[in-house]
């Protein structure tokens, strides 16, 4: 058996791998400093300000990778994230490495197999074994893993619609792009509101989904596109107030069953 310090090490060795291949790339790119948003555009791609979510994963990341070393996390780490951590890292880094050059399919598939992973640890830590027992738990295991579980989503969307339609241009999109784009903004927001209904309220999750609508109304002048990605952002908003009433009203429920039970 893999002894756990030896996986804690190689979380931190894979973070720091990720971390340093995201820095470079955003160096390497223009202004906007996103290897994401500067090449390959096409009619779903979401304004520059959306990536910023992968800069708050690797913060959360960063404190997971601390917080791993306590032993409050440390049957989480050795029974659950296990070695997923290492092998989502590497194949992150191999799919911004595909993505930067142009070998559009493969990357794709890549993220596939990284939408497998980082789905085994978030269904795992949904289960009642694994709920979070303290803010450090819900901060720097579930959160990360709930944001980067919805923007996985995101990245395989991009990278399929990269792959398999045209660039973006000046002329617009013709119409069966139209429709795709419109076809997979519904997908984005039935997946925003699975979040909220079919994961346990999962906040984090369901506001990537949003914030990405948001992104593609901001970015997306085709009116069919714009709009549509607009509404269905705010149709996704609601869904997310709905979601913290009901963690608050859960919140309060539980307060008063531990007052009545000294």
């Amino acid at each position: 058996m893999t002894h756990p310090l030896v996986i804690k090490i190689s979380n931190i060795l894979a973070y720091v791998f990720l971390l340093s291949a995201n820095i470079y790339s955003g160096l390497e790119g223009d202004k906007s400093g996103s290897p994401y948003h500067n090449s390959h555009e096409t009619y779903i791609t979401p304004a520059p300000f959306v990536f910023g979510v992968w800069g708050l994963i690797h913060l959360l990341f960063g404190g997971f990778v601390i917080y791993q070393f306590w032993d409050s996390a440390n049957e989480v780490v050795v029974k659950v994230v296990h070695w997923h951590f290492v092998i989502i890292a590497l194949l992150n880094t191999l799919w911004l490495t595909l993505w930067e050059h142009d070998y559009l399919i493969l990357a794709t598939i890549v993220v596939l197999f990284i939408s497998g992973q980082i789905s085994f640890v978030y269904h795992v830590l949904q289960k009642a074994s694994f709920i979070p027992r303290n803010w450090a738990d819900k901060l720097f295991i579930h959160a990360p893993f709930s944001l980067y579980h919805a923007w996985i989503v995101v990245i395989l969307v991009l990278s399929i619609f990269a792959a398999v339609t045209p660039e973006k241009t000046d002329e617009g999109p013709i119409l069966i792009v139209k429709i795709v784009v419109v076809i997979a903004l519904f997908i984005l927001k039935g997946l925003s509101i699975a979040y909220i209904e079919g994961f346990d309220s999962d906040i984090a999750g369901s506001i990537v989904i949003a914030w990405t609508l948001i992104g593609i109304f901001v970015e997306q002048q085709d009116p069919i596109i714009h709009w549509i990605s607009l509404v269905l952002a705010i149709l996704s908003i609601f869904h997310i107030v709905k979601g913290i009433y009901v963690l608050y009203r859960k919140s309060r429920s539980s307060g008063e069953h531990a007052s009545l039970n000294p």
